[in-house]
């Protein structure tokens, strides 16, 4: 069997300890495992990358989780004051904004879906929590701009808080479970009219109570 270019090689070796630790997380994943899934032995994992912290490090690297974060709040920022995202056109910033999210996912699902869901004991534990108050903050920004009668209570910013961590949990059930870019795609848009919907709800109901001083 002809022997893969180095680069090519380390390269399936990170591909497949991302996949692992998405699935199974740092402390469960194991280098037999990895080395498996890339392809190579352990052996010659070992002439690639010390040990499982060495290759973590390399294969879930910071500047995906800042790169992420970043997307995230172009694309929530790049809804100016619009309450309808559904009714916007194909070259509205929101719009643009919302693919290039979706191409950064795609190309990293697997980086993304251990951030999400699978990053305990790492320096990435605290993550999704982190996005989700994040998400909160942009939400209540917006409110503020968009709904400028609604009245933002400590409650219903604790109701966005469980909103957006039910969405980063639908993202991740989404990326886990959708084989294909096209299956994946159609569920992401088809949860994001669920989600947008819902959250022009939240707010019109804000807006009513602010006007009726409630």
């Amino acid at each position: 069997m002809p022997q893969r270019p180095k680069e090519a090689m380390r390269r399936a070796i990170l591909d497949a300890a991302a996949e692992e630790f998405a699935e199974l997380g740092f402390e469960r994943a194991t280098l037999a495992s990895i080395a498996s899934r890339g392809g190579t032995s352990i052996g010659n994992l070992y002439r690639y990358f010390e040990g499982k912290d060495q290759l973590f490090h390399a294969a879930i690297p910071p500047d995906i989780a800042r790169e992420f974060g970043t997307l995230i709040q172009n694309r929530v920022e790049s809804l100016g004051t619009e309450r309808d995202a559904r009714e916007l056109g194909p070259t509205h910033p929101y719009e643009l904004a919302a693919g290039q999210l979706f191409q950064f996912v795609l190309a990293h699902r697997a980086k993304i879906l251990f951030l999400l869901g699978r990053a305990e004991a790492t320096p990435y534990a605290a993550f999704a929590e982190e996005l989700v108050q994040r998400l909160t903050k942009l939400a209540v920004a917006y409110a503020v701009r968009t709904y400028p009668e609604a009245k933002m209570t400590a409650a219903r910013r604790r109701a966005l808080v469980r909103v957006y961590r039910a969405y980063l949990a639908t993202m991740a059930a989404i990326l886990r479970e959708e084989p294909t870019e096209r299956a994946l795609r159609e569920a992401t848009a088809q949860f994001s009219t669920y989600h947008l919907a819902g959250l022009r709800a939240f707010f019109d109901a804000a807006e009513r109570a602010g006007e009726n001083g409630q």
